[in-house]
């Protein structure tokens, strides 16, 4: 018996009526609705990968009131719900998964999927539907229950949708038979919603997107799969920290949506790729099997997707062009005509509906357009890497790209431009433009003799103790905290390309700049010269230490500004304390600009490194020879290695002696690693002794006491 069917025989309800699920029913809820592939499991089952989303409340509220729930506590919100979702946002794996949990509080659901409801007397086809489910179980005696629940999948797909006066029918008998009806629906349903007066008592939500968290819980169920329990905490967390950080390029600013069915295709090609063949390891290959499972979803044939592929790299380079996102009817007309001049294609009607019915396109009141941004980006880019050939015409489309890497389109044009053409050309106008940023600045050193302003601050404010904590709580907490940051981050997005000042369109430009070239770095690393390799990093780092003096520099005037603004307050009212107001608004800047160091040093590691490329972080650090080059070093180790080099930390703590900035940079990031990873108890002895870092008094006072037992 699989892990799966253990799980669900535990599901089997013990009462007076003896009720078993069927075994059809047992195997439908299982089956995960993909049949995953995972190296280490021959049947990957919905209970080994499933995890809840979070929904968001959507009842007609003010903005500061929407709420957001776990899925997990749904069985016990109220005894009405309609659940909205795109496409592919896990709709049908949560509803058996609330089917479970309402059987296993002692509730007897029943899962329908809206296709079996054929007319609006549902009491008529209930005989069937729990058969189907409970085969020992009677009409009668299912009826004879107070606490019936009703899950009903695909709602708005119901052949009665059309009928209103039919839907309310229906709706009112399931309502009167069960005492918990729960409908889920494509979001789309919600502007039928309106329509149907017996649905104002249902409470309404709306199925999320993965955020960091989730997407960590997912991973985590992913690798536990593969990793045998005695494996160590810190491979573990080694091979999940890995894998975290590819998915979140792969699904950086939404590119690709954070949809469980996305991740885990790409955990899938990202675990089956080759190490030992380059095109595969590129995550251009992740894209791709993303692509080949859509098509394979609408049975798209094998011999055809070649030339699928082929009318979307033109499609894509079309749009590119266009100054639309979409091509009307009279302008697919126009682009089918000029494609078959050049390429055959025998119905462009079938490929089109094709094309929908794999969720590549849709259509829109603008006409035919990509589903999702990351179809777009891929095959406009690809267009751009088959058209190289042409010369001067496809390279002058490309610099201008990559003259406006700032911008979302560009940037992720550009990345994907990499993956499908290695081209050195193209590598070279994007290293050139990195050095063309801020090439008049002088870059961040974080030497003793630096950022003086800072230097009395530190000594000031409390030092650091290193705490007793547990990694998978902190890790959870930085999950959510980075969920929070790109809620606000994306309240604002939608602005920031409109009319941005010089700072945000140079900060834009030098952030994505770092990650592109991260990017060429992991892909590239086993093929590119090592001096351009060595390249690509330097160049990455001193252009984001130029930019970090720039927000320094910018973080003064900003200083300057408040004061000025205070003192005015103060004209006005006197009776307002001068020195408290002044004393709080410089430590509140002194603290933004410590925690922009370290966050800078966090986000050029993350960017440009990776496990292999260590001599290369050496070599880079060696030549620039700065204290901020040995941190970002350190930084690069530690995320992507996880291992603990004390005599070479203790090397580092006796550099930074003299130099206070530095001294407390290096015990921030190594007690974050310590509170990341559980750390053992001797081991953070050991750093706090070398890095002179307090310990929490309470934790070393009860073990000595257990030794002393």
């Amino acid at each position: 018996m699989t892990e799966g069917e253990n799980q669900l025989s535990n599901l089997t309800i013990v009462d007076d009526l003896k009720m078993e699920l069927s075994q059809n029913f047992r195997n439908f809820l299982d089956y995960p609705e993909i049949k995953y592939a995972h190296r280490s499991r021959e049947n990957v089952t919905l209970d080994d990968l499933f995890v809840f989303p979070d929904l968001e409340n959507i009842d007609e509220l003010p903005d500061n009131l929407r709420s957001k729930i776990s899925g997990d506590n749904l069985w016990k919100i109220d005894k009405r719900l309609i659940i909205l979702g795109e496409e592919q946002s896990g709709k049908t794996t949560l509803a058996k998964s609330l089917f479970k949990d309402f059987l296993k509080n002692g509730y007897l659901p029943l899962l329908i999927n809206s296709a079996s409801i054929k007319q609006s007397k549902i009491e008529e086809q209930l005989p069937k539907l729990i058969c189907e489910i409970y085969p020992s179980v009677s009409i009668d005696d299912f009826q004879r229950r107070s606490d019936l629940v009703c899950i009903v999948d695909d709602f708005s797909s119901c052949r009665l949708i059309n009928n209103t006066t039919a839907m309310i029918k229906l709706i009112t008998s399931l309502n009167s038979k069960f005492a918990n009806t729960i409908f889920l629906a494509d979001e789309s349903f919600k502007f039928a919603i309106p329509n149907y007066s017996v649905l104002d008592e249902y409470k309404k939500f709306k199925i999320l997107p993965f955020g960091h968290a989730r997407r960590g819980e997912l991973i985590k169920k992913w690798v536990d799969l593969e990793l045998p329990e005695e494996t160590d905490d810190q491979s573990v967390y080694k091979k999940i920290d890995d894998l975290k950080l590819k998915v979140a390029s792969l699904v950086n600013k939404n590119v690709i949506p954070p949809k469980p069915f996305h991740i885990l295709i790409l955990l899938q090609a990202l675990e089956s790729a080759d190490p030992q063949r380059l095109e595969l390891t590129s995550y251009g290959y992740c894209y791709q099997s993303l692509i080949y499972e859509s098509l394979a979803r609408s049975n798209v044939k094998q011999t055809d997707i070649d030339a699928y592929f082929n009318i979307l790299s033109e499609l894509g380079g079309r749009i590119l062009e266009s100054s639309s996102a979409s091509l009307n009817k009279n302008d697919l007309e126009i682009f089918f005509n000029g494609y078959s001049k050049t390429f055959l294609v025998s119905d462009s009607d079938k490929v089109i509906q094709d094309l929908i019915d794999s969720s590549i396109l849709e259509k829109s009141e603008e006409g035919i357009k990509f589903r999702y941004r990351y179809f777009f980006y891929y095959f406009a880019a690809k267009n751009l890497a088959d058209s190289l050939y042409k010369g001067d015409i496809t390279k002058e489309k490309i610099l201008d790209l990559v003259n406006k890497i700032h911008l979302e389109k560009q940037s992720n044009i550009i990345l994907f431009l990499i993956h499908h053409s290695k081209d050195p050309w193209i590598l070279d106008q994007i290293l050139y433009s990195v050095m063309e940023i801020y090439p008049n600045e002088d870059e961040v050193t974080l030497k003793a003799d630096s950022l003086l302003f800072l230097q009395d601050f530190i000594k000031e404010i409390p030092e650091l103790v290193l705490e007793s904590r547990q990694a998978n709580q902190e890790r959870l907490n930085s999950d959510n905290n980075q969920d929070y940051i790109e809620e606000l981050e994306s309240e604002n997005d939608d602005h920031l390309d409109d009319d941005p000042s010089e700072f945000i369109v140079k900060a834009n430009k030098v952030f994505r700049s770092i990650e592109v070239c991260g990017q060429i770095l992991r892909n590239r690393i086993g093929s590119l010269e090592r001096g351009y390799l060595e390249s690509i990093v330097e160049e990455s780092i001193i252009v984001s230490l130029r930019f970090l003096n720039v927000a320094i520099r910018w973080l003064d005037l900003i200083r300057q500004e408040i004061v000025r603004e205070i003192q005015k307050l103060l004209v006005q009212n006197p009776d307002l304390s001068d020195t408290k107001i002044t004393e709080k608004v410089e430590s509140f800047y002194l603290t933004i600009n410590y925690a922009l160091i370290l966050g800078m040093l966090h986000k050029i590691a993350v960017s440009v490194g990776c496990e292999q490329g260590r001599a290369i972080y050496i070599k880079v650090a060696e030549d620039i020879n700065t204290p901020a080059t040995m941190l970002i070093q350190e930084v690069i180790e530690l995320q992507f290695e996880k291992k603990l080099d004390f005599s070479k930390l203790e090397k580092l703590s006796l550099e930074f002696s003299k130099n206070p900035i530095c001294s407390r940079l290096l015990k921030h990031i190594i007690i974050h690693h310590c509170y990341m990873h559980d750390i053992g108890y001797q081991d953070r002895q050991r750093l706090a002794n070398k890095l002179n870092i307090s310990m929490d008094l309470q934790r070393s006072i009860l073990l000595s006491s257990k030794k002393t037992r």
